[in-house]
């Protein structure tokens, strides 16, 4: 499965909340994406927060890889 993503990898803790709110602006309708948020409790929780204002699902991506979230929406 190709599932669009957005890697936070290179993006600041300032820059990510603009970033995810933009990727998922462009994304609205798709069914899941990943946010490759690397396995910081920081920028998940970013990440978190600013989903928390859209009515998407929020899972961690795989237990052998803590570093993604899925957005299912």
């Amino acid at each position: 499965m190709n599932v669009t993503r957005l890697d936070l990898h290179t993006i600041s803790h300032e820059e990510a909340p603009a970033a995810a709110h933009e990727f998922i602006n462009v994304n609205w309708r798709t069914p899941e994406v990943h946010v490759i948020a690397r396995p910081s409790a920081g920028m998940k929780g970013i990440v978190r927060r600013v989903l928390s204002h859209y009515q998407v699902e929020v899972l961690d991506g795989d237990p052998r890889n803590t570093g993604y979230l899925r957005v299912l929406g």
